[in-house]
């Protein structure tokens, strides 16, 4: 997710209302919902290297930490992108103290955010291979904050988006390179000379040693994990076979590089593509975004499952229960989708709901966040595989520049932090299980169960008509999801405004 710029906001919503008075109403008509029918404490984080043990993530075990056993351990995080940007400043890093202090305060530990910022005003990276030491040092400045809160870090090498450079950089870089053919941004995933690049900047990252700690990136527990990519996403191939070929070849490598000590996992927002165990009926208004959340996370090399959750954006114009039933569905058939195809954890690495004024107020940002938090929560509890996740975003106050409407300031936004300090407590006397007990609990829950609980409304039963009778409806969303998304995802080309 990115920051929404207003000005675009702002131009766009006339076009938004006229599309929606024509399109949302006869799509509703025609779109249904598939709906899916159902200790001792480990430190919050620093607790050695996390592991993955079938759906679960585990600590111990590797050089006889926690006596050798392999126990649970789970995650109530955050998103803050901007960690890296702000530490870059040594002038603005007691903000960046104050941010892990405050997570630290509310139970929460582990923070997703970049590991890359490629060209632009304030990069990492300015050109393949060329980096500013003075970013790079705010980057040592965050894992070493992180550990020292007890917190754990997800760090995501490349956006797929043009925000902080992405896949869009890359292709630009090969371009100017006098490397031809190379039209779109999705080249990015087929592109020997652009995969190279990639490559170099995911060697230069994991072996960066720490300034302030001493300790390569690759050897540092603070870490949980590599993103390979923020939301990957391919136009040019919606079946998702470019996509998945990427991740085959770049989670190994990644893997290669890192020596075995970390995780790995795609980026992925959850979407479902044409491949075996997939169900495209499921993604919003049906539409496919070039990923298979199956197949990809079964690719070697990768250890867990992502999905993200924005119903509001993603069903934009449909009402609020919807929204709900969406949201329920999406985190329910993606948990058995991990149980039953993947066997591996899954995390809801990023989840939000949009404020905007006559749409949505905090009191309903609160209920949304309580439904998903409770998600997660039951799946814990109950040995399932949905075994955490983030929220956009965390800022601190007066960081007024980097509001996007899903910001949450913890000692601004009261009843936000008491039901996720909550949920971080509930999450944390989960943790220190012993991973077999948790299975065979598990398995217990689930004996006698031997068909999918999946059932797909797939036609609207008031008028009997079949959701594709009328392909008409179905592609206006489309456009309009599309657009929406666009919007939601334009970031403001200077992160350094002085009121940040």
């Amino acid at each position: 997710m990115a920051r929404l710029r207003p000005g675009a906001l702002a131009a766009s919503l006339f076009l938004i209302i006229i599309f929606l008075s024509t399109s949302a109403a006869a799509a509703r008509q025609h779109h249904g919902l598939a709906v899916v029918a159902s200790n001792s404490n480990e430190p919050a984080g620093g607790g050695g290297f996390v592991g993955v043990d079938g759906t679960q993530f585990v600590v111990g075990g590797r050089g006889g930490t926690n006596g050798g056993n392999r126990t649970t351990i789970y995650f109530s995080g955050f998103n803050a992108y901007w960690l890296m940007l702000l530490a870059s400043d040594p002038a603005r890093r007691p903000k960046v103290v104050a941010a892990f202090r405050q997570a630290s305060d509310h139970g929460l530990n582990l923070a997703r955010t970049w590991a890359f910022s490629d060209g632009g005003d304030a990069p990492l990276q300015s050109a393949p291979g060329v980096y500013d030491e003075a970013m790079f040092q705010g980057l040592d400045f965050v894992i070493a904050e992180a550990g020292r809160h007890g917190i754990y870090l997800l760090l995501c090498l490349v956006n797929n988006f043009p925000d902080f450079g992405g896949k869009r950089q890359y292709v630009a870089w090969a371009r100017e390179a006098g490397h031809g053919g190379l039209a779109t941004a999705d080249h990015f995933f087929n592109t020997t000379v652009v995969k190279d690049y990639y490559k170099s900047h995911v060697k230069r990252v994991l072996t960066r040693v720490n300034t302030v700690t001493g300790v390569a990136y690759r050897d540092d527990p603070t870490i949980l994990g590599w993103e390979l990519m923020n939301e990957p996403r391919c136009d040019a191939d919606p079946t998702g076979a470019m996509v998945q070929a990427w991740v085959e070849e770049m989670a190994p490598y990644v893997k290669s590089v890192d020596g075995g000590n970390h995780l790995v996992t795609a980026g992925l927002e959850g979407f479902y593509g044409a491949g075996a165990h997939e169900s495209k009926d499921l993604n919003p208004w049906g539409i496919y975004y070039g990923t298979n959340f199956v197949a990809t996370h079964l690719a070697a090399g990768v250890d867990f499952a992502t999905i993200h959750l924005y119903p509001d954006v993603w069903l934009w114009g449909s009402a609020p229960a919807k929204q709900a039933a969406f949201l329920r569905n999406w985190t329910r058939s993606h948990a058995e989708a991990a149980e039953l195809y993947l066997a591996k954890p899954l995390l809801v690495t990023e989840y939000g709901k949009f404020l905007w004024e006559g749409v949505a107020n905090e009191t309903q940002r609160d209920g949304f966040l309580a439904l998903v938090l409770d998600s997660i929560y039951d799946s814990a509890k109950g040995g399932g595989p949905i075994v955490g996740g983030a929220f956009w975003q965390l800022l601190d106050p007066g960081m007024d520049a980097l509001r996007d409407g899903y910001e949450i300031i913890l000692p601004e936004d009261r009843r936000a932090a008491t039901i996720i300090g909550n949920h971080s407590r509930l999450l944390a006397e989960l943790n220190g299980q012993d991973v077999e007990e948790v299975r065979r609990r598990r398995r217990r829950r689930r004996r006698g169960t031997h068909n999918s609980r999946k059932v797909h409304v797939a036609a609207d039963t008031t008028s009997g008509r079949s959701s594709d009778d009328d392909d008409t409806p179905r592609l206006s969303m489309s456009l309009l999801v599309r657009f929406v998304s666009s919007l939601f995802r334009s970031v403001s080309s200077s992160p350094f405004s002085s009121s940040a």
